[in-house]
This record gives C-alpha cells, structure tokens and sequence, in this order.
C-alpha cells in the first residue's frame, strides 16, 4: 500500500472530517469556512486522481490489487460524502434529544440564526453566518420566559415566548428595547 499511501491518507482524512465536523464545526467560527473550502478542493483533486486511478487500472486490466483496492476506498468514501455531506451518522438527533421549540430565522446574505430548546433543559444556538457560531447551555421556563445558562459568552439573557406571533423573542438585557424575533418554527406540547 505504500504506493497509493497519499491516496489512501488523504482520503481517509477528507472522509473523517467530514464525518466529524459535528464536534468541531461550532468551534472554528469564520475559519469553518475555510476549512470547507479547502475540503472541496481536496474533493475535487480526489475525484480527478479517482479518474485518473481508473483510467490507468482499465488500460492494465484490473491486473494490480493495490490499484484496485485504492479504487475501490476512493470511490466509497467519495460517493459517501456526496450522498451524505453532513456524515453518516446524524450526531445532532443522537446525541442532543428532542427539540421542545424550534425557531430559525434568516437575515441578510442567507445568514441563519437557530435556537433549539431541548426537552432535556438544553439549548442550542446557532448562527451560520460565513462560519458558525454555536452556543450551548441550560435553559429555565417560567410563564412565557426562558433564562439561558451557559458556559460560554451568550448575548442574550432571557427569551420571552410570543405565543400570538408564533415567536420568541430575546433580550440582552431586562432594558433591552429592541429584542432579537426568531419564529418558532415547530413547537412540542411537551
């Protein structure tokens, strides 16, 4: 395999990048979005090198096992991550439970801010905005007021849920006059 070991690394790489990116994607911020550029190009330059691989192993007739067995890694892990961008397995439904109330919102150039309130107490927000930022914490419910905890910075102390404008709506501060609308999209009983 030492022939082929760049095809293989790089390969194998690319695939567990992507099948991970659920764990890191939310930590690098603006770079997320180089850090995917750069996995497009090396998607690309592996799908020329798969044809490449090919061609040659068709011209020999299938005769070297290497060549094959490289072949037939590329065109799994390449077709994988075509069919399936986000990874195999879909960590997010696994690993964070059921939404409670889901909200999304998009702003200005396709810009999207999420806030998921499990029904575990937990929340989760997002905003994809030329990178991700994603925030995750603890939430309270009282009446129609939800109090985020988290470990990490969060602009916003409370959300209050506008039941009328199917909406919840947050603030940064109990003074805060012009609160940030995110529409709750899908919203549980329970």
């Amino acid at each position: 395999m030492k022939k082929f070991s760049l095809q293989f690394i790089l390969t194998s790489i690319l695939f567990l990048t992507i099948n991970t990116s659920y764990f890191w994607e939310g930590e690098l911020g603006l770079f997320f979005l180089i850090v995917i550029i750069i996995a497009f190009i090396i998607y690309f330059l592996l799908f020329i090198e798969f044809i490449r691989q090919l061609y040659i192993s068709v011209r020999d007739k299938f005769r070297e096992k290497k060549r094959n067995t490289l072949l037939i890694f590329m065109l799994s892990c390449l077709a994988l991550i075509a069919i399936k961008p986000k990874g195999l397995i879909n960590f997010e439904s696994v690993l964070e439970g059921e939404d409670k109330i889901f909200a999304q919102a998009e702003g200005a150039a396709n810009c999207t801010t999420t806030l998921k309130l499990k029904k575990d107490e937990k929340f989760i927000y997002e905003s994809v905005c030329f990178g991700i930022d994603r925030i995750k914490g603890e939430y309270t419910i009282k009446s129609d007021t939800v109090y985020f905890n988290s470990r990490k910075a969060f602009e916003y102390k409370f959300g209050v849920i506008d039941k009328n404008k199917n909406m919840i709506k947050l603030f940064r501060n109990k003074s805060d006059a012009k609160p940030y609308g995110i529409p709750i999209l899908k919203s549980s009983k329970n």
